[in-house]
């Protein structure tokens, strides 16, 4: 195999596949790129972590001789980012490639194509639906921000459900203690359920969020996997073999206190805050609000310190204290982003809800967390926050005596 390659063009596809390789994985050809260069002058990159996976067609490559062969990721993929010159030679042989860039000449072991692994053809799977590229990544970013660390059991841990149904695409995660839900409208083939890793639609959705409205993903599935198809790229993703709960039993629409805020502003103010609840074990802030009046945040820890915020949003409803984790807290807001922000609380107890003012395309649950003696300021702490009146410092009787006369010698 030997190809002319401009390199800017090339890293652009080459940076996605990389992405894509199994690092800490046993299998050495997974740890590289499969690169297939057609008599046709077609060059497609393929890699894989093995559940996850991605064939791309890649731009600014010329076949001079076809082939194929598995480079390693971190060796080449470090030569496209520091070669100085933009034009280069690639050529491999059974087991050395050379790679010839002017001054620059380097060569570095392959491995056979034969040794990669083997990843799924879409040509038999079924078109679910199709939905433009960036509104796919925000609904995959909004819908997978609930989704917690991968675990053994349950195993939806992890997961983001993608369901097509009457018209409209949602994603869905949850790991107990919160739920977010995004969804949009989209042209559907098939009503269908599909149960995936959240960490690589989250892969996907950042590598396709700066696609403009003209770049159309189908997505395709059949029983063991998914794919989402662009016009020069295919991902393809392992479906994960579990049931996802039920989310629609446990949504209620209680709401005793109303706040409406703009989220980015405070998503500022909790990073701040979170300063010291990070500190803590629990990781707990409180809240406390009242209807007409101002809104106050604090986190405390005994050791260290206390942080406390008052805001004036808009505030209706009952009088309500409550505590939450801070950093789940958090993850709604960035979901939501700079936006107006509807949150509806029920009680010290109850599910909150975080929405955007006036759309129902995006929901976050959380429930409350139970707030301690130890979350309360002490008597000393709520006087160094309460705000005095400013007094005047008197100055000296002599000082304001020699003041007062030259004032008056003063003409205006």
């Amino acid at each position: 195999m030997k190809l002319e390659i401009e390199r800017q063009d090339f890293l652009k596809a080459w940076q996605n596949a990389e992405k894509l390789t199994a690092s800490k994985t046993a299998s050495e050809s997974a740890k590289g790129v499969l690169i297939t260069a057609s008599e046709d002058s077609t060059v497609t990159l393929e890699a894989t972590d093995l559940n996850t996976s991605i064939k791309c067609r890649a731009n600014g490559a010329n076949v001079i001789e076809p082939g194929k062969a598995v480079i390693p990721a971190a060796i080449f993929g470090g030569i496209l980012r520091k070669l100085d010159t933009e034009d280069f030679v690639l050529e491999v042989n059974t087991t050395r490639g050379f790679l010839n860039a002017g001054r620059n000449k380097m060569r570095f072991a392959v491995m056979s194509s034969e040794t990669f692994p083997n990843i799924p053809e879409s040509s038999s799977a079924e078109v679910i639906c199709e939905i433009a590229a960036p509104l796919l990544a925000k609904i995959i970013t909004e819908g997978s921000s609930a989704a917690s660390q991968p675990q053994d059991f349950p195993k939806y841990l992890g997961t983001c459900l993608v369901r097509a149904s009457e018209g409209q695409l949602t994603a869905v995660s949850t790991d107990g203690k919160r739920l977010s839900l995004s969804k949009a409208p989209c042209m559907v083939s098939k009503d269908e359920d599909l149960l995936l890793s959240a960490s690589a639609l989250k892969d996907l959705a950042k590598n396709i969020a700066s696609l403009g409205e003209d770049n159309t993903v189908r997505i395709l599935a059949d029983g063991s996997m998914a794919w989402f198809a662009l016009d020069a790229s295919e991902y393809s993703v392992r479906r994960v073999d579990s049931s996802f709960p039920k989310f629609e039993r446990i949504l209620n629409d209680e709401q005793y206190t109303t706040l409406r805020v703009n989220a980015g502003e405070l998503l500022s103010v909790l990073e701040r805050i979170d300063i010291i609840a990070k500190t803590t074990t629990a990781h707990i802030m409180s809240i406390s609000m009242n209807p007409g009046g101002d809104m106050r945040i604090t986190a405390r820890a005994p050791e260290l310190g206390t942080a406390s915020e008052t805001l004036q949003p808009e505030i209706t409803g009952k009088n309500l204290q409550v505590g939450f984790n801070v950093s789940y807290f958090m993850d709604g807001l960035k979901a939501l982003g700079n936006e107006q922000a509807l949150i509806e609380f029920s009680g010290e107890e109850g599910q909150t809800r975080m929405k955007r003012e006036g759309s129902d395309d995006f929901l976050y649950m959380l429930m409350p967390a139970r707030l301690s003696t130890q979350d309360a300021m002490t008597e000393e702490e709520s006087a160094d926050f309460t705000e005095a009146p400013y007094e005047p410092i008197p100055a000296p009787e002599a000082e304001q005596s020699q003041e007062n006369n030259s004032e008056s010698d003063t003409p205006f």
